[in-house]
This record gives structure tokens, C-alpha cells and sequence, in this order.
């Protein structure tokens, strides 16, 4: 494994996912947030644990970009294995981030079709940003 293209894809990958996480909760969720705001925390609290959203993503974008690198294939282009790679990741997220909270939480099933949509969207972009940097040489 190429342990310093490793470490560059886990950056692009944090940044994506970090990039992509605000767009779609901050700005184009909000309203629903907004409408649905019994369910959540109140803002300060959410505020005081933001930090642990950063741990999240500082555990999966070294773990995305690891488990890349072992099926990455010299041979293959790298974008089209990082964008098939991020589908995969994506379907196996996407109905634990939305359809499992939907089970729980009463939130409408747009914010869970939402979710599943941006978790994907996420792990494609991921996808393709460790695709674009990780060679094995």
C-alpha cells in the first residue's frame, strides 16, 4: 500500500465528506430541521457536541481510503473504481443513515429519502476523490 497517497486520499476524503455534510444539513435540510424541531436537540446543545461529528468523520475517511487502497487494481482507472467503491459504500450506508433513524425518530419519510440520497451522493463524491489520488505505485 502507498501509505503517503493513503494519507492524501483520507484528506480529500475528510474534506469531502465534511463539505458535503454541511451543504446538505445546513443549508439545504435546514428547513425541514427547522419544521421537525421537537425531535432534535436544542441548538446549543447540538453546538456543544459538534465535535464529535468531526471525530466521526476523522474515523471514517481513513477507513474509507483503507479499504480502497486494498481493492485498488493498477490496471483499472482510478475514478471509475472510486466511483464504483463509493456506490458500494453508499448502499451499505445510506439505509442505516435514513431508513433505520426513520424506524425510530418520527421525522417525515422526505428527510429519510433525503438522507438516503445525500449518504450516497456523499460516498460517491468520496468515491471519486480517493479514485483521483490513490495509486499503488
Amino acid at each position: 500500500m502507498n501509505v503517503k497517497r493513503w494519507l492524501f486520499a483520507s484528506v480529500a476524503v475528510l474534506v469531502v465528506i465534511a463539505v458535503f455534510e454541511f451543504v446538505i444539513n445546513n443549508v439545504l435540510l435546514m428547513d425541514i430541521y427547522e419544521q421537525t424541531a421537537s425531535v432534535w436537540r436544542p441548538m446549543p446543545e447540538i453546538q456543544s457536541r459538534i465535535w464529535l461529528f468531526w471525530v466521526v468523520y476523522l474515523i471514517f475517511a481513513p477507513v474509507f481510503s483503507f479499504i480502497y487502497a486494498k481493492g485498488y487494481e493498477p490496471a483499472k482507472s482510478g475514478p471509475g473504481q472510486g466511483l464504483r467503491f463509493g456506490f458500494y459504500i453508499g448502499l451499505l450506508l445510506a439505509p442505516v443513515t435514513s431508513l433505520g433513524w426513520y424506524a425510530v425518530l418520527p421525522i417525515p419519510a422526505m428527510l429519510a429519502a433525503y438522507w438516503f440520497a445525500g449518504t450516497l451522493a456523499e460516498c460517491l463524491a468520496a468515491g471519486i476523490a480517493v479514485g483521483l489520488i490513490y495509486r499503488s505505485e
